[in-house]
């Protein structure tokens, strides 16, 4: 493992040979200092295939984070309820409920915050759709800020710029699902990202587009993939 830590594709709607895929997303973040679930899919049985597949302990992870109150991103919660019950989940003020009923402790997220030396959270961010979604930043050293989102229904554009204002450091990789982005968001999104990677509900569209126009920025992981810091 890299010296910064490591990021760990636990589920997508791709995977690689060997590991299980749904439309979902659910990242493991490993850092020297704390480990985080960030998501956890759609299918709890997906999510702990894969997780020991990589001997991941998913018992030894010091907090989760819950980007919106969808089902691809909470589903897998069933499961972590059962093996860490209590857990504290960081979640966007609408999704409550949906922890407590697996047996977590959810943390409502109403402003943009630290929560290490080089974790936070920034949002709630409001939507369209009339939910609320957050997203976490990690500040890895000499590299920049890594941003890892669920849906970013509120435009993964706004999401990146209002990271970049909240930490004044530069945008180092940008991690997540995109939701059928513009190509005028991913244009932007392009001039502060140093690496890109549009995930699960991103669309072909939109991975399409980066890896031509942005080859030097598009990074293609799934389900099963290890991402040095």
């Amino acid at each position: 493992m890299s010296s910064n830590g490591r990021l760990v594709i636990l589920v997508d709607n791709e995977a690689l040979p060997g590991f299980m895929n749904e439309w979902g997303l659910s990242i493991y973040v490993e850092l020297p200092n704390v480990r985080i679930l960030f998501d956890a899919d759609t299918d709890p049985n997906v999510l702990k295939y894969n997780a020991e597949k990589l001997n991941i302990d998913l018992q030894s992870i010091d907090f989760a984070i819950l980007s919106h109150n969808h089902r691809d991103h909470y589903g897998g919660y069933e499961y972590v309820g059962r093996i860490f019950p209590g857990l504290k989940v960081y979640v966007p003020p609408d999704a409550r409920s949906t922890v407590e009923r697996y047996g977590l402790s959810p943390y409502i997220v109403e402003r943009s915050q630290r929560i290490t030396n080089n974790v936070f959270i920034v949002g709630p961010f409001e939507t369209a759709y009339g939910f609320y979604e957050i997203a976490l930043g990690i500040i890895v050293k000499d590299k920049g800020v890594v941003i890892l989102v669920g849906c970013s229904h509120p435009g993964i554009d706004r999401i990146a710029t209002t990271v970049k204002k909240f930490t004044k450091e530069r945008i180092y990789y940008v991690l997540g699902g995109f939701h059928s982005p513009s190509y005028r968001s991913l244009d932007i999104l392009a001039g502060i990202a140093q690496y890109i990677s549009p995930i699960h509900c991103s669309g072909d569209e939109a991975k399409k587009y980066v890896k031509n126009k942005y080859s030097n920025k598009y990074r293609d992981v799934r389900a099963g993939s290890i991402i040095p810091l």
